[in-house]
């Protein structure tokens, strides 16, 4: 049979005996803090592991202590399972409730409630039943209430399968690629260096693997590997792990810090979310302001922030807003993160959070089209597809290689979203709003078609005119080349610098004929005559920019055009002369094309820019040979 791994947390008042729980459950006291020991309750994080039938649960002991909720909150962020304790001779208390409503926020559905110092009370039966009502309307409303006594076993037997149960209805940790690590705990250790300890998700870390942190935003390679305390190749999802890293110091790694693979991460100072204060609240409750102050408690970190409720109204006990969090220092997050929200003063939890775009945008957060975005999104916050729906009738389009990555959405889960979207367009690597990309498409058309009736001299509408088009249509994003190709399969042709309908063909209007004519005939000489004698009327200057556009004038310089025909000449008189004699002084190519300096010199720099031939000193050279 094989061991599934999973994450136990404990939950509960102070002294309603946690700690002492876990050491009767596993042999090992998970306060190792002299100050802890020394006062008799649990300030910081302790840590465990206990083997059950099919199991291998890594437990984080937490603290119940008002004062130390943070610290709770840090040991909680990705736990499977909850254990809360509520001691049988006290009953339900203010820390219970407390940690109860964060285990909410942070989507522990599945736990056990231990019943603790049974062997203090003689009536457990109505502790329980006082305790079920307690839990009547959350998450853990249905879990088993399992009496105890670890002054002297009574009920661990129990209690072990109880958690078995628990655990067997847990669904498998994936293994997505995305490996991300809190650290909950950084020490040295001499002969390893760097040691940092946190709950592995997401994803598995081997040895010799190079990670990305942040902070302090580096890299380091992973020098070693433990789980519960086993040396190992390669640490899995779910597994409390300690990493050996050897670049990186204890001072560079706070608690907090996320361990990931290069390019998975990328901090962020602004995050929008769907905020939830638990209907648990009393109805007294104060309300929750718009910009207010708090702390945003993530993974195994806490950052201070500013509040900003998209209503603007303040929320009370039982209500949802969407809202965006703007930080003072950045964070890592994923979209599908949860977390909690802290007082200022860290004296009391506010509400819960689930993160809908990790990386916000403070000017947009009122505009109804981000609001709908993150509405979508909130209303269905386990649907991968609705979310990269909502993403594409935002954005207008995506790389299909990056949607939702990273996520809580698994490649698998993303991948059979793509197929099952009616609304999206596959555009080689590019994913597109089937809407947006309609309406740019009629767009573009009306355009062309505009620029063919007011100018049909022209070859088509310049493609730097269509651009900006695009990229107001896609916020930015690169889907020219998507939308040209897409329009030539439709219909239109694309030259150098223009695109048309295949059927245009470009005519001098009724009012340039003459000028037009004019030009042809004096293009026809060997000495053509200066371009601003062409120009000088507005109809000359529209007559030549059509007979360049259409090809048969080239544009020489700002000073010289010429016929086609007659630049293609002198330009095969140069090959041929270069291929014969290898190099030649404009001196030697004058005599030999038997043109005016004032016609060889633009002429031989036009053929330099073309990259037929290059200068080298005083000679030329053919640069490269043609068919």
């Amino acid at each position: 049979m094989s061991i599934r791994h999973a994450i136990l947390a404990t939950a509960g008042h102070i002294d309603h005996g946690k700690s002492a729980l876990i050491t009767a459950l596993t042999g090992n006291d998970p306060d190792r803090l002299p100050e802890e020991k020394q006062r008799g309750i649990t300030i910081d994080l302790g840590f465990a592991h206990l083997e059950l039938p099919g199991h291998n649960l890594g437990i984080v002991d937490v603290p119940g202590h008002q004062d130390f909720v943070k610290n709770m909150v840090a040991g909680v962020g990705a736990v499977d399972l909850a254990l809360l304790v509520v001691a049988a001779d006290d009953g339900w208390m203010p820390q219970t409730e407390e940690h109860l409503q964060i285990l909410s926020y942070l989507g522990a559905t599945r736990g056990v409630i231990a019943l603790t110092k049974a062997d203090l009370v003689d009536d457990t039966p109505g502790r329980e039943t006082e305790i079920r009502q307690q839990l009547q309307h959350s998450p853990l409303a249905e879990a088993a209430i399992v009496p105890v006594s670890a002054h002297n076993g009574t009920g661990l037997d129990e209690l072990k399968a109880a958690l078995t149960t628990a655990a067997d209805a847990m669904p498998p940790h994936v293994d997505d690629g995305q490996p991300r690590l809190a650290a909950d705990r950084v020490f040295s250790l001499q002969g390893i260096g760097t040691v940092v300890t946190g709950t592995l998700t997401g994803g598995s870390l081997k040895q010799g693997e190079t990670i990305a942190a942040f902070p302090p935003g580096a890299n380091s390679r992973i020098r070693s590997v433990q789980s519960h305390h086993r040396g190992q190749n390669d640490a899995v999802p779910g597994t409390r792990t300690a990493l050996g890293l050897s670049e990186l110091s204890r001072d560079q790694l706070p608690r907090g810090a996320t361990i990931t693979l290069p390019g998975l991460a990328e901090p962020t100072k602004t995050i929008d979310v769907l905020l939830e204060r638990s209907p648990r609240l009393p109805a007294n409750c104060t309300p929750l302001c718009n910009d207010t102050r708090v702390w945003m408690h993530h993974g195994s970190g806490h950052w201070p922030a500013r509040l900003v409720l998209t209503e603007g109204k303040a929320l009370a006990g039982g209500e949802r807003q969407l809202a965006q969090l703007r930080l003072e220092q950045p964070a890592c997050v994923w979209p599908g993160d949860r977390l909690v929200i802290r007082n200022w003063p860290q004296s009391a939890t506010l509400a819960g959070g689930r993160v809908l775009n990790a990386h916000g945008d403070r000017k947009q957060l009122r505009t109804e089209a981000h609001r709908a975005f993150l509405q979508i999104r909130a209303e269905n916050p386990e649907d991968a597809g609705v979310w990269i729906a909502s993403q594409l009738a935002r954005d207008g389009a995506a790389r299909a290689d990056a949607l939702l990555r990273p996520s809580h959405f698994t490649k698998a889960q993303i991948k059979n979203a793509i197929k099952g979207l009616d609304s999206a367009t596959r555009l080689g690597d590019w994913l597109v709003d089937s809407q947006h990309w309609t309406a740019l498409r009629e767009t573009c058309t009306a355009l062309i078609d505009e620029e063919h009736r007011s100018h049909p001299e022209r070859p088509g509408l310049p493609l730097d005119q269509l651009r900006p088009h695009a990229e107001r249509a896609f916020n930015g994003r690169e889907v020219f080349e998507e939308l040209l190709a897409d329009l030539e399969q439709n219909g239109f042709q694309r030259h150098q610098t223009h695109i048309s309908k295949r059927t245009h063909r470009p005519a001098l209007p009724a009012h340039l004929r003459n000028a037009g004519e004019r030009i042809r005939a004096a293009l026809q000489s060997t000495d053509p005559p200066a371009r601003k004698i062409l120009t000088e009327s507005p109809t000359g200057r529209s007559a030549l920019q059509f007979l360049i556009d259409t090809g048969e004038v080239i544009d020489i310089s700002s000073e010289l055009a010429m016929g086609t025909l007659e630049f293609n000449r002198l330009r095969l008189i140069v090959k041929q002369h270069l291929r014969k004699h290898t190099q030649a002084t404009a001196s030697d190519l004058r005599k030999t094309m038997n043109v005016s300096r004032r016609i060889l010199i633009p002429v031989l720099e036009k053929l330099d820019r073309d990259g037929l031939t290059a200068r080298r000193g005083d000679v030329r050279v053919l640069r490269r040979e043609e068919d």
